[in-house]
């Protein structure tokens, strides 16, 4: 006989709320309300602050989501702060926004905070958000988090993670002491519109659902920053594996797009298995990237060449100002019976050498700085895209700076990169000199160019651009190129989707508006002119531009006048050198640009 049905009891409830509780807070650590805060003397007037990915990175740059909803009676300007880090921190990161929002509406909108590099900063991190406003009272919210050091970052959509993310969590716990988590979970529906959002990670895995309902915004954003170098996993559904005959995920299929790469996987729709999380298991994060590539053989460092403090010169000064001051000072301007004048010798000369130190340091250093730089421009002018993206890596050297920061025009991510450690290296890692960079619009404050040390930057940007190389068709077996480049082509490579190598003989200027006369060439390896540029960057970034020697349907090209292709930076820094590479796809192939998903 069965027993009576019972309706739970308030232990039971209580049980089943405090595990649903524990679960929830497990999937919903991507997207989290980091801030939240409603103005009890207006009703509903409220700001809400939500992390897409997570509230830290060890690099790069995060997108997060601001609402404010306005009913206080009038229009009101909100200040909203972001930061990273604190005052023991040896690099401090913040970006600040202002939002004016008018009575009786609500506003929506992303924005994005970038992160000190690993080697700068520690693996706990620490994040403010300050909120203030005209007339309201002001509000500050801290949140922690502890961030993997021996794995990638990772971000997983919910459709992949709801059933797996759990395990694949307490799997990689146990491959290392340093991984607190497999990945953070995201909705598709707020990934980020910025390419910027993006760079905080090391990959994306998202399934083919998702990926074929992004916006044509995000879809831009995300292609922008696989083409800087991002990489996504993506999954579609395997029917086979659905019905239970095969049970396997695999990855199926790779496709590079430019520095980056889509990964293409069966799974069964319902778990992810172990293997995922092994797949990433030894990769290099980013981060590790930017610590690790250019301390040491790092090409374009060794040619720029490094300089020594020499103390001799701060040590004959002091001589000289302890002689002045003392002896002289007091055997000869100030000699007994006249000792009232060293109120008057002694801040003389004390003046006056601090004066003689300050035309000594410009006379040796001067005045702005000097540095060497190489980039690679990416052209993508297919349909969907129109876009440059540029990945610029930088040295230099400053004597007197009057202003640290600067300002661009270039929505761009900036990541101090670790030199070897010296004098003048503010941002390595053996120095404890706190510092703050903070972002403004487009301005960039805080100790980038500090006076007399030497910084070193990996920059990367991808905006619209019309400047692109066309293909015509092909003319008695000769593809038909026109040069739609801002300056004059002096050497130029170009491997046809057959994979025949076409180049510009030798001593031929190509200006813009003109056909360029290729020949056929038969070469076994990329040109010096090519390999030359490329050898200049760091380990990994050089790794990732050669697998695009070998690509099918792309150029490279190398102009004379190469300013329109670099990001600018501090307007009192002298690049001695700038070595600059152009590739991409023609316009008008056959071959597409943009990714799409499989069928």
């Amino acid at each position: 006989m069965n027993a009576p049905f019972r309706p739970p009891g308030l232990v039971e409830i209580a049980i089943f709320a405090m595990v649903f509780c524990v679960f929830a807070e497990t999937v919903a650590k991507g997207e989290e309300e980091v801030f939240r805060h409603e103005y009890p003397e207006h009703s509903d007037t409220f700001v809400k602050v939500l992390s897409v990915f997570g509230s830290a990175s060890r690099q790069g740059t995060l997108p997060f989501r601001v609402t404010i909803r306005n009913h206080s009676g009038k229009t009101r300007t909100w200040t909203v702060r972001l930061s990273e880090g604190n005052y023991s921190r040896p690099l401090t990161t913040r970006a600040t926004y202002q939002f004016t929002v008018e009575n009786g509406t609500e506003l929506e909108t992303e924005v994005t905070l970038p992160f000190a590099p690993a080697f700068r900063s520690y693996d706990y991190r620490n994040l403010e958000v300050s909120v203030s406003a005209q007339g309201l009272p002001s509000q500050m919210r801290s949140q922690n988090e502890n961030l993997p050091v021996d794995f990638p970052l990772l971000a997983i959509s919910r459709t992949l993670g709801q059933r797996s993310i759990a395990r694949l969590d307490q799997f990689v716990r146990t491959q290392g002491s340093n991984v607190p988590y497999f990945a953070k979970l995201f909705t598709p529906d707020y990934l980020p519109k910025d390419w910027l959002g993006y760079t905080g990670l090391d990959a994306i895995l998202i399934d083919k659902e998702a990926y074929d309902s992004l916006t044509p915004a995000q879809s831009q954003a995300l292609t922008a920053w696989i083409r800087l170098g991002g990489e996504v996993h993506l999954f579609r559904v395997d029917d086979r594996a659905a019905s239970g005959s095969d049970g396997k995920t695999e990855i199926t299929d790779e496709t590079r797009l430019s520095l980056g790469r889509i990964v293409e996987w069966n799974w069964n729709g319902n778990e992810l298995p172990d293997g995922v999380a092994e797949e990433f298991n030894g990769k290099r994060s980013l981060a590790t990237e930017l610590e690790a590539d250019y301390d040491q053989n790092w090409a374009l460092q060794q040619s720029f060449g490094t300089k020594s403090f020499n103390p001799v010169v701060v040590f004959l000064l002091l001589f000289v100002f302890a002689v002045l001051v003392a002896p002289v000072n007091l055997f000869y301007f100030a000699k007994p019976g006249r000792r009232h004048r060293l109120f008057i010798t002694t801040p003389i000369i004390s003046v006056a050498t601090c004066l003689l130190i300050v035309l000594v340091i410009l006379f040796i250093d001067g005045v702005g700085g000097r540095g060497y730089r190489v980039v690679i421009a990416d052209l993508q002018p297919g349909q969907g895209e129109g876009r440059m993206h540029i990945l610029q890596e930088q040295i230099s050297r400053t004597g007197v700076m009057i202003a640290p920061g600067f300002e661009t025009t270039h929505p761009c991510e900036i990541n101090p990169v670790n030199l070897p450690p010296s004098h003048f290296n503010p941002f390595s890692s053996s120095r404890s000199q706190p510092a703050t960079l903070e972002i403004d619009g487009a301005r960039f404050d805080g100790p980038y160019f500090r006076s007399r040390s030497e910084q070193g930057f990996v920059i990367r940007s991808s905006e619209t651009s019309r400047t692109r190389i066309e293909l015509q068709g092909v003319k008695n077996g000769i593809p038909d190129l026109i040069s739609n480049l801002s300056g004059d082509i002096r050497s130029f490579f170009y491997r046809d989707p057959q994979g025949k190598v076409w180049t510009l003989p030798t001593g031929t200027v190509v200006s813009p508006g003109q056909r360029i006369p290729v020949e056929e060439a038969n070469l076994s390896k990329s040109p010096e002119w090519v390999t030359g540029v490329v050898g200049l960057f760091g380990k990994s970034r050089r790794q990732e531009i050669q697998t695009l020697y070998e690509e099918p349907n792309r150029f490279f090209a190398v102009v004379a006048n190469p300013d329109a292709f670099v990001i600018p930076t501090h307007p009192w820094i002298q690049w001695a050198q700038s070595h600059v590479l152009l590739t991409g796809t023609p316009a008008g192939s056959l071959q597409p640009s943009s990714p799409s998903s499989p069928e």
